[in-house]
């Protein structure tokens, strides 16, 4: 009987677990800490956003690095296929805003609990608190752990990336591909806040409907959406998922469109009626009409008007100051490489030495990656998770063909 390894007992190791396991091989999922699913329980929160139910070409338009390497696996399971498979085995999902799918009691822990009554009842080898210190093949593999030594026949290495590495994700599986020759693209944090020089004067300020544009040394991002500040950083959906897109390159402007469906020209005559029509009153009085009272000191503070400046004393050109600012408030960017904050990580082993069919390494027959450990990444909202499942259904399905 065929043995089949698999390091990583995250989403993608787990799920590559269940659908290879059957009466003709043996399954063993080795994880580091004590049980399956660390990083599962912090997923959305901890409700745990496990897919997305956007149609098939908007879906995979959400994989932002790599897409075309995910297309031929996608059309064997998609995101309505992962769908499927929890309603088929007993648990209901809901879709929320943006087509987020979560399980419909809204608790990872349910998610969690089911994989592990799934492993139980397909007979998958469990082995928890189990370090894994080296890979190697002769003529077949050997996986070594702390607690013994293992020969299987294939190998999936599922081991994720370096985000959250309290969770166990610290780089483990980048090793081992290189032991193998594998190519390892540089890892950066993604889906993560924008951190800013600039001290504003904010503990927490939620703009809805706002545009967020970033520019780069290689290309301009700019999206409308939900936006958070704070006195250090930037987040919410709309940073994350530009910060994501972003991710690679290096960022060298951050801006805030706070009227992003009104031109400069629309917004400058608004401005200069809303200035006659209240020409006696202070200016911040007037901005706090128009946006929130937190940014108003804050915009006036950079065009150093003072805020009980009456609006018929307002010069032309601190009313085009005000104007310009309203639509493109900015603030300079931070580096701060920090995976503790990061959603996934964004590189891995290089996809073109890797099977997109199957998963299986161009150069070692019967190693296989799986999820975050590939170059492969999305934005937020189900997606990375949607790929982890993908890919090691991807697998489950070539490892079964070879044995």
């Amino acid at each position: 009987m065929r043995k089949i390894g698999i390091i990583g007992g995250g989403p993608a190791g787990v799920f590559a677990a269940l659908n290879i396991k059957n009466e003709k091989n043996e399954v063993y999922l080795i994880e580091k800490n004590k049980d399956i699913g660390e990083k599962l329980k912090i997923t959305g929160n901890g409700r745990c956003n496990i897919t997305n139910a956007k149609p098939y070409n908007e879906f995979l338009d959400n994989i932002i690095r790599n897409k075309n390497f995910m297309y031929s696996s996608f059309s064997r399971f998609d995101n309505y296929s992962m769908i499927d498979y929890l309603k088929q085995n007993g648990l209901e999902t809901v879709v929320e805003d943006n087509m987020k799918v979560f399980p419909k009691s809204m608790k990872s822990s349910d998610v969690i609990a089911l994989f592990k009554s799934l492993l139980a009842e397909k007979g998958v080898n469990f082995i928890g608190n189990c370090r894994v210190d080296s890979v190697e093949k002769t003529y077949k593999f050997v996986v070594k752990t702390d607690r013994q030594i293992y020969k299987f026949d294939c190998v999936i290495i599922a081991t994720g990336g370096v985000t959250y590495p309290v969770t166990g994700s610290t780089g483990d599986g980048y090793k081992f591909a290189q032991k193998f020759n594998h190519n390892i693209i540089k890892q950066v944090p993604s889906i993560a806040p924008l951190y800013i020089e600039d001290k504003v004067n904010i503990r927490a300020l939620n703009l809805e409907g706002v545009g967020l544009g970033v520019k780069t040394d290689k290309e301009t991002y700019f999206s409308n959406g939900n936006l958070l500040i704070t006195r250090n950083f930037l987040t919410g959906p709309l940073a994350l998922n530009i910060q994501a897109r972003a991710c690679r390159d290096r960022i060298e402007k951050i801006w805030i469109d706070l009227f992003p469906d009104k031109t400069t020209k629309d917004l400058e005559e608004e401005f200069v009626k809303l200035l006659t029509n209240n020409s006696k009153k202070n200016i911040s009085n007037i901005l706090k009409e128009i946006i929130n009272e937190t940014l108003v000191a804050y915009i006036l503070d950079m065009g150093n008007i003072s805020k009980d400046k009456k609006a018929n004393q307002i010069t032309r050109n601190e009313r085009n100051l005000l104007v310009s600012k309203l639509k493109e408030l900015t603030f300079t960017y931070k580096e701060n490489m920090n995976f503790n904050n990061a959603v996934v990580t964004s590189g891995g082993v290089d996809v073109k030495e890797v099977n997109p069919k199957t998963m299986e390494s161009k150069l070692v027959e019967g190693l296989f990656f799986i999820g975050e450990i590939l170059d492969v990444d999305g934005l937020t909202g189900g997606f990375n998770l949607q790929i982890a499942f993908t890919s090691a259904y991807a697998a489950s399905l070539g490892i079964k063909e070879k044995i």
